[in-house]
């Protein structure tokens, strides 16, 4: 191989940003191969400037460019110099070794299409944070650890060979503008297309924390990978399984059945539909603490999980009917098989749960009457 160009796409975060740069710096130094950094930002205009001078003090060839994600991610990788593109998230550090590691992986496989390395969070250990830390979403970053070869893997610490990245047109710009699997299509297009993705545990990268730990922008980052799920089932059915009853439909549907009660027998239980994701949540909670024996967690941090599960779930559902694919409502995209597990138990949960809540509505009715 002939080099590493590292592809960093930017928009304002100039602290962090700045802390990146300087963990590659000190990663270059190590490495035994020419390395390069293309810096791709779309920051606003009181912020451009100042991101424009922290890639100038690292030595980080600047380019602007107000697009998406993965717009921005196929510029960068278009001007890159070198045989490898090494894709890291602006708020990541990476580890001394870790472009070292990445020339050692390619000189070792010269079949290799791509390669990719592990996550570890870092940072302040907030009370959201330890909510997020729960939930399914942090695992992915792990699968670098899982098995020699990958399908594919977080473009937070992503690397492909240039050659193979524009063969199979890099990164899908019809995906929504939001991250939301992108990384995922473009993994197993290069595995479909015939390149094998190498594992390197070693190439370690930290992510920080506090990116993920402000309740709204995480809310909407489940939203957008939910979003992003049903793009990536279209193209890969044999990746959806079903996943009835669905919990948020459930929801609706209650919601629906007390409005009508509330109309039709009594005006008290319109206070239910206030009730039934309260109780939907709750009990599901109750069900992963005291059945799952989950460690770690009480019954509030995993209350505030199955929101944000149940709001993924909301993302999902919504690109389906704004796309009309209904036929798609019934159907979750499995990323490993353990994960089916989960969702059998989840169904079983789901299915005691709405008994429970009928016969509660029944009794009800019958006190009413």
């Amino acid at each position: 191989m002939d080099g590493i160009s590292i592809v960093i796409i930017s928009r304002g975060r100039e602290q962090l940003l700045e802390e990146l740069l300087l963990s590659v710096q000190k990663a270059q130094e190590q490495a035994d191969v020419p390395t390069e950094i293309v810096l791709v930002d779309s920051s606003l205009e009181n912020d451009k400037e100042t991101v424009r001078l922290i890639s100038e003090k690292y030595h980080a060839k600047y380019f602007y460019k107000d697009v998406s994600v993965s717009a921005k991610r196929n510029y960068g990788a278009k001007l890159c110099q070198y045989e490898v593109v090494l894709f890291l998230d602006s708020d990541c550090l990476a580890t001394p070794g870790l472009l070292k590691y990445y020339a050692e992986v390619y000189r070792e496989h010269p079949d290799a299409g791509g390669a990719a390395g592990p996550l570890e969070f870092v940072g302040e250990d907030t009370w959201f944070w330890k909510v997020v830390e729960k939930t399914p979403y942090t695992i992915f970053f792990s699968t670098a650890k899982w098995g020699k070869t990958l399908t594919w893997a977080p473009t937070a610490n992503f690397s492909v060979k240039k050659d193979a990245f524009l063969s199979i047109g890099g990164f899908d710009e019809n995906f929504p503008k939001n991250p939301g699997g992108e990384d995922v299509d473009m993994g197993l297009r290069l595995s479909k297309g015939g390149y094998t993705l190498y594992s390197v545990p070693e190439a370690l990268v930290y992510h920080s924390k506090s990116t993920w730990s402000p309740v709204k922008a995480m809310f909407r980052r489940v939203f957008h990978y939910g979003a992003g799920d049903m793009y990536l089932i279209e193209r890969y059915p044999q990746m959806g399984c079903s996943c009835m009853p669905r919990r948020f439909l459930m929801i609706l549907c209650g919601i629906g059945l007390y409005l009508a009660l509330g109309y039709m027998v009594n005006p008290w239980f319109f206070w239910g539909i206030a009730a039934i994701p309260l109780w939907e949540m709750g009990m599901t909670s109750f069900c992963v603490n005291y059945f799952m024996k989950y460690k770690g967690t009480t019954f509030g941090k995993q209350f505030v999980v199955q929101a944000l599960l149940l709001w993924n779930e909301a993302g999902y559902l919504w690109e389906c009917v704004r796309k009309k694919k209904l036929c798609n409502i019934g159907k979750q995209m499995i990323y490993f098989k353990p994960q089916m597990d989960g969702v059998c138990y989840q169904n079983v949960v789901t299915a005691v749960i709405y008994s429970l809540f009928l016969l509660i509505t029944y009794i009800l009715i019958m006190l009413g009457a």
